[in-house]
């Protein structure tokens, strides 16, 4: 080979490593994620590893049907249970550092439940008033990997969508010539509105033509106003499938119109068939009848005990576990629950553990990191935040005081919190810096320029903030934590955005002398500057920047490492790692009498944050509102009555929504907390669970195909897009080379 293009081959393949270095934008990005109840290796029993809607928030939990989903032997719903069968690898306390699966173990059950049409429960009709069009007062769902479905004649085994459930309080006004889309290529077309003789004609539409149509005469009975459409679909005989109730008709000075409510509609066209022996994202269909479908895992699970990595089960369902021995007790035991990764776009909500008002002590309303999404949860935490007396994290309790309006079983009827009875308590917690514990430091191999191997940081309303000296009522933001198999490749002149308007500048980097000088910059000005030398130890590698703030003197802000340092063709490279760095200008004081989100701090020390709420709070029981106490968290309830026993009783819990946006890129970014809840209630199928029979029309049985390493590149490259675009340039660089060179 001529030495000119040895020379431009060696530096292609340099500019590519450099390339394969550096982390793309976004890759570190956490997104948001649905998750279940922790169980601890070393407290559960190996028939207690079983998870429900309440406790999973990937199943699909209508909150009124509470009773017969979890409080009752007949239950309905979905569940996860550990079931073991062959006598090996058994998981929980007897052995707590088990964690293989085997195959068949994992055992995923799902049964239908009773739904309502609108048009009967809003009308208060019953047996005798429902019309007989409607074939009943009831449909029946099936909850299906998360996502609710309508079982076609009431048949488990034959699914397909929902496209629409007009809400109690919708009303759609239309007037001739009006189409309302309906979903799924359904549509409502008005062709005439006779107001003088409150009549409607209209058609449903499917791809635009004409399927159906009707005239109702809304002068008449609920029989005469409400509109319905059979027909023969999967395997089953004159099916309804779509209903629709004209309320009334009217005229403004130019136009007749009709108003619809209760409009209900499922996809006749796309039904899924579930038969024994069907493979479903890694289950294999066990049991496939009416009543109920068993599947259990086709292939063994064996868990990585790695708080950063998920065991994927199914396509977006994985178990997160904490690290070997984070348990509360044995040093092999663990912590593990089920989670479902929020990757597409939409609105969630984030729940915490329902209870019912007739089952519950007055003293019994209250949530931890384990049983409200809300909360920050660090999971290799979970023994101080919730197995210990001396409890880290937050806690939210109702604590009756005045004698009145008591929530529970006592009064189960009653809804209303007065002031300072709901108590949100926050208690610090420390964490190892990045560098101490990926380099196993000791107190002895610490750098003294640390102050120490760990710091503080205190959830403030969900949110980790770094407790400045350790004292819980300065708090600043965490501006930069850098992941323990990040790291940042620099040469000199390059300029890195830590966040918060910080950045880390490289001025040079001297390979003979293993040496890379940097400052770092606030707004584009530097307040500090370092030489660190790669060819000493932890502590010449490492480097810190202390300042005066918060009240406090000398404190620590920001952290750095750097790896190493390289050089290329044309440049030389220092790698950085662990940097850390909080924002100091920007520090919270918290005192007593303080007012935040609609709590008044009663309790501000270095150890504890205590806040009540400022006034009473008078729940809605109603499924479809929403009661918030702060700004973003509030409590849900079912419809008065939906307890468990007693007429009066209903099912609280507290929430808080979040949106998820382009695929989860601008989600949360919060490593520490991995726990989240998704609240599905009775609403339509997401347009996620519709497009998965809409793609599978040709072929429903074969759902999500791909594994979830093809899917999600579990421990691949595919975790990190480019890398194969990077690959492709550089092969299309060199032919173009040679082929200039035969020219």
């Amino acid at each position: 080979m001529r030495p000119h293009i040895q020379r431009t081959l060696i530096s292609l393949l340099a500019s590519l490593m450099v390339c394969l270095l550096i982390v793309p934008a976004g890759f570190a990005a956490q997104t948001p994620v649905i998750s279940g109840i922790p169980l601890d290796t070393n407290e559960t029993l190996s028939d207690g590893f079983c998870w429900n809607a309440t406790t999973f928030g990937g199943f699909n939990y209508p909150v009124n049907q509470h009773k017969n989903f979890v409080a009752s032997e007949n239950w309905s719903g979905e569940r996860l249970q550990y079931v073991e069968k062959d006598g090996k690898d058994e998981l929980g306390k007897s052995y707590p550092g088990n964690h293989v699966i085997g195959e068949g173990e994992l055992v995923y059950t799902t049964r239908p439940f009773s739904s309502k049409y609108k048009v009967v429960s809003e009308l208060d009709l019953d047996a005798k008033t429902t019309p007989k069009e409607l074939s009943g007062m009831f449909y029946y769902k099936l909850a299906w990997f998360g996502k609710p479905y309508i079982t076609v004649g009431g048949d488990s085994t034959r699914l397909t969508n929902l496209v629409m459930d007009q809400k109690s309080d919708d009303k759609k006004t239309l007037k001739a010539g009006d189409s309302w889309d309906l979903g799924s290529n359904y549509s409502l077309v008005v062709n005439q509105v006779d107001v003088d003789g409150e009549k409607v004609w209209f058609e449903l539409d499917k791809n635009g033509e004409e399927i159906e149509s009707g005239i109702v005469n809304t002068s008449g009975n609920v029989a005469d106003k409400t509109f319905t459409a059979t027909a023969d679909f999967g395997d089953k005989k004159d099916q309804l499938y779509f209903t629709t109730y004209v309320d009334s008709v009217f005229t403004s000075a130019t136009d007749s119109f009709a108003v619809f409510k209760y409009t209900w509609l499922i996809d006749k066209d796309k039904v899924m068939l579930i038969e024994n022996g069907d493979e479903y994202q890694g289950f294999e269909v066990k049991e496939a009848s009416e009543n109920e479908i068993v599947l259990t895992n086709s292939n063994s699970i064996t868990l990585n005990l790695d708080k950063d990595k998920k065991n994927y089960f199914t396509d977006s369902w994985y178990f997160q576990t904490s690290d070997e021995g984070k348990g509360s007790t044995s040093p092999e035991g663990y912590v593990i629950y089920p989670a479902k990764e929020l990757n597409s776009s939409g609105n969630y909500t984030l729940r915490g553990l329902p209870f019912d008002t007739n089952e519950t002590s007055s003293d019994g309303f209250i949530w931890n990191a384990a049983t409200f999404s809300g909360f920050n949860y660090p999971v290799n935490k979970h023994k101080n935040f919730v197995a210990s007396e001396n409890w880290w994290g937050e806690h939210l309790q109702y604590v009756e005081k005045d004698g009145q309006d008591e929530l529970g079983k006592d009064h189960p009827g009653n809804h209303v919190i007065g002031e300072g009875e709901l108590v949100y308590t926050t208690h610090p917690f420390s964490s190892k810096y990045g560098v101490v514990s990926e380099l196993d430091l000791d107190a002895n191999t610490t750098p003294k320029e640390l102050g120490g191997m760990s710091y503080y940081k205190l959830p403030w309303f969900g949110k980790p903030y770094i407790a400045v000296g350790g004292d819980s009522t300065q708090l600043a933001n965490l501006a930069m934590d850098q992941k323990s198999d990040d790291k940042k490749t620099l040469k000199a002149g390059d300029s890195w955005d830590l966040g918060s308007n910080y950045s880390l500048v490289v001025n040079q980097v001297d390979v003979d002398g293993e040496k890379v000088w940097f400052e770092l910059d606030k707004n584009g000005e530097e307040i500090e500057s370092g030489i660190v030398n790669t060819s000493g130890n932890v502590a010449d590698k490492t480097f810190t920047a202390t300042a005066d703030f918060g009240d406090k003197k000398d404190q620590l802000y920001f952290i750095t490492y750097v790896d190493k340092i390289f050089t290329s063709a044309t440049d030389s490279f220092a790698v950085f790692k662990y940097t850390w760095l909080i924002d100091k200008d920007k520090v919270m004081l918290i005192e007593n009498g303080d007012e935040y989100q609609g709590f008044e701090v009663k309790e501000a020390s270095e150890n504890e944050i205590v806040l009540t709420n400022s006034n009473s709070i008078t729940l809605t029981l109603d499924k479809d509102k929403k009661k918030y106490f702060t700004d973003s968290w509030y409590f849900q309830t079912s419809d008065e009555g939906k307890g468990s026993t007693s007429p009066e009783g209903y099912v609280i819990y507290p929430a808080t929504d979040v949106t998820v946006e382009d695929n989860a890129s601008s989600g949360v970014n919060n490593s520490e907390n991995t726990s989240s809840e998704s609240l599905s209630n009775e609403s339509a199928p997401s347009t996620s669970s519709a497009s998965l029979l809409e793609s599978k029309a040709d072929d429903l049985k074969d759902v999500n195909s791909s594994s979830p390493e093809e899917k999600y590149g579990m421990e691949t490259s595919a975790k990190a897009p480019g890398f194969e675009v990077l690959a492709g340039v550089f092969g299309i660089t060199l032919c173009q080379y040679f082929m200039k060179r035969r020219d």
